[in-house]
Formats: structure tokens, sequence, C-alpha cells
């Protein structure tokens, strides 16, 4: 028989008429020829028969055993859901957390060290996390909405209603049984009234198998119509709702891109600069160094040194005076240090312990030094200083 070409075009636009249409797909040498196939139209025929016979309760019985497959298919799906959703929860949690993390590391600060770490530009950042995290909360509860509960829906009720009237059904049909032995085992002579009694136990036996007969029959057949979308529609509302999840966040993220672009330059360019600080750090030391091993050499071959009774090198003579010219020279002037450094001095009664000080001496010939909280402590005058007997011992360490 000819097709018209309506019909082609009508089936052509047809989801289900395109997957039958589709090419066959390619075996691999080793697999097997038998090939699972589409149920044939008179299998998906939803009980093109209703009389009760064999062959109605054997498609019932298949039925039924495909719910049952159904139920523990849905439950595995539904603990994956959920797993699912409590990845999400967790996701959310830790991007709020991580969001919490940076305003305290210093996001969005004005205090010093907040400002030095980039504090105030990190702000935006906190805001766009908080921001997807939002997104990932929703994207939870459309997964809760669209799947969870529709699979718990169908699992609590489509499913155990079918299991409730086959339950139903058996009891009917044991009634229906028990009152069919009765009215069949009446003998001839019984009483007209206890036959009649009979036969309306027969014929209400009868009505309520029929009644839970059809409700197992448009149980099943609910399930059997809800297979066909059900599934298909919560899932694809699912990865519509991840669509929309990752467009919003590529959204966000795109209005930020100029952003991040500018805060990575700035952020090359400063390593840049403070690698640069640090070679010339690192040069200034190295230069230091070398100035003071040439200022020691100097001083050991022109300072005339004596050593007292305790061992202990006291300044020249000849370095003191000038010292001392030096002082009287920039009296009027800027204050200049002339010497700085750490020294081991004690106090006068000679008594106490050799402690080491930062020294510094001014061309206005104050000579000061700190104390170990970096206070400035005593001070003394160059008029003073001739009357003053003080040890020092140079240490570079």
């Amino acid at each position: 028989m000819k097709e018209n070409s309506s019909t082609r075009q009508r089936d052509s636009n047809c989801p289900t008429a395109l997957l039958f249409h589709l090419p066959p797909t390619p075996r691999s040498p080793g697999a097997s020829r038998e090939q699972p196939r589409p149920h044939s139209r008179s299998d998906m025929a939803a009980f093109t028969k209703l009389e009760d016979s064999p062959m109605f309760r054997k498609q019932v019985n298949s039925l039924e055993q495909i719910t049952d497959e159904l139920k523990q298919r849905c439950s595995n799906l539904h603990k994956g859901c959920k797993k699912f959703m409590g990845s999400l929860d967790e996701g959310y949690a830790g991007d709020l957390l991580f969001a919490d993390a940076l305003e305290a590391f210093g996001a969005g600060r004005d205090d010093p060290v907040s400002v030095a770490i980039g504090g105030p530009v990190m702000s935006k950042f906190t805001t766009a996390f908080r921001e997807l995290g939002t997104y990932k909360e929703l994207l939870r509860s459309q997964v809760e909405h669209m799947l969870s509960e529709r699979l718990t829906q169908f699992i609590n009720e489509d499913l155990h209603d079918a299991k409730d009237c086959r339950q139903r059904l058996d009891r009917a049909t044991m009634g229906y049984d028990q009152a069919r032995e009765k009215f069949v085992s009446v003998r001839k002579g019984t009483r007209a009234e206890v036959v009649t009694g009979l036969e309306e136990d027969l014929h209400n036996g009868k009505s309520a198998f029929e009644r839970c007969r059809f409700n197992l029959v448009h149980a099943l057949a609910n399930i059997e119509a809800k297979k066909k979308y059900e599934f298909l529609e919560s899932i694809s509302a699912v990865m519509d709702a991840h669509l929309r999840y990752f467009k919003q966040g590529f959204e966000l993220l795109s209005q930020m891109e100029p952003f991040i672009h500018q805060v990575l330059t700035y952020a090359q360019q400063s390593k840049e600069m403070a690698m640069n600080e640090q070679d010339k750090l690192a040069k200034r030391i190295q230069e230091f160094r070398t100035q003071e091993e040439i200022s020691n050499l100097r001083m050991a071959s022109n300072v005339n040194t004596s050593t007292s009774g305790d061992g202990i090198h006291v300044v020249g003579l000849q370095s003191y005076k000038k010292i001392e010219a030096l002082m009287q020279s920039t009296a009027n002037g800027q204050v200049e240090i002339i010497k700085q450094g750490y020294l081991f001095k004690r106090s006068e009664n000679l008594r106490g312990e050799w402690k080491r000080r930062y020294f510094v001496l001014d061309s206005h010939g104050t000579l000061y030094y700190y104390g170990n909280k970096g206070n400035k402590q005593s001070e003394w005058h160059h008029s003073k200083l001739l009357n003053r007997l003080v040890y020092l011992v140079a240490s570079d360490s």
C-alpha cells in the first residue's frame, strides 16, 4: 500500500517517528546479531481487549513486572538525585564560606594591611562568589522541584496506586471465587430466599471484582502513559536548569572579564616592580657590607688603640679628635649621623654586665642608643664625652 506525501510529512514532524526512522546503529564484528527492537504496535497498545481472559491476565502480569522494575529504577534515580542535591548544597555552602574567608582576609577593608594586599580590589570578587553561590542554590531548588519531588510523587502515588489496586483485586477475586463456589454448590430443593441471597452475593462479588480489575487496568495504563513523557520532561527540565545556571555564571564572569584582566595586568606589573626592588635591596646590602669591611680595615690601620685591664678596646685619641672637629664644624648646620652601629656597653660602676645596644653619634655631638624594644635611651653631649669613659666593642653580629 502506498503512503501519500501528507502522511509522510506529518510523520517526519513527529519526534517519535524520527526515532523509528533513524539509521541502524553499526555493530561491531563480535556483537550478536540479536538487537533490541522497539515494541510493536500491538505490544504497546493499552488493553485492546478488556474481557477477563488468560491473555488479559498475562498482559496485566507483564505490566506489573515492568512496574516493579520501574519502581526499583526510580528509587535508584531518586537516591542519585538526593546525592547530587547534597553536592550542590555543599558547593553553595563552600562558595559562601570562601567568600566570607576572602572578606575576612581583607576584601573590602581599608586598613593598611588590607590595602597592601589588594583588599579593595578583592571586594568585587567576593561579591561575584556570593552571586555564583546563589545560582548554585537556585539550581539545587530546581533539581529538587523538577526531578526529586516528581520522582517521589510517581513512586508514592502512581506506583503505589498500582500496587494497592493489585491487593484489592486479589481480595475481590477471592471473594468472587467464594461466592461463585457457594452459588454453584446449591442443591435442588434449597429455599428460594437462600438462592436469591447467594445470587446477590455472586453479583456483588462479580461487580467488586470487575471494579477492582478495571482500577488496576487504569493504574497500569496511567503508568504506561506517564513513562512516555514524565521522565523525559523532568530530565530535560533539569538540563535546561543547568543551561541557565552556566549561562548566568558565564554572563556574570563575562561582565567581569575586563576587570579581571586589568587586575592581572596590575598584579604582573607589581610583581616586576617588587622583584626590581628586591634586586636593588640585595645590591644595597652587598654594597653596605663591602663598605663596612673597608671601613673596618681602615680603622684597624689608622686608629691607635689600647687595651684596658679587662681586655676591652677603647677609642683612640686621634679618632676622637677627628670626630670633635667634625662636630664643631657642623654645629650650626643640619644634623648628620657620623657613625652608627651595634656596640657593647655597661654601667658606670663597671660591675654590670655588658649589653649589646645600637648606638648613634650625630654631628651635634650627641651619642645615644636604643634599647631592646627600639626605644631611644640615654644621651650624652660632646662636652661630657671627654670626661666620660665608655667602653665600646664593635660587633658585626
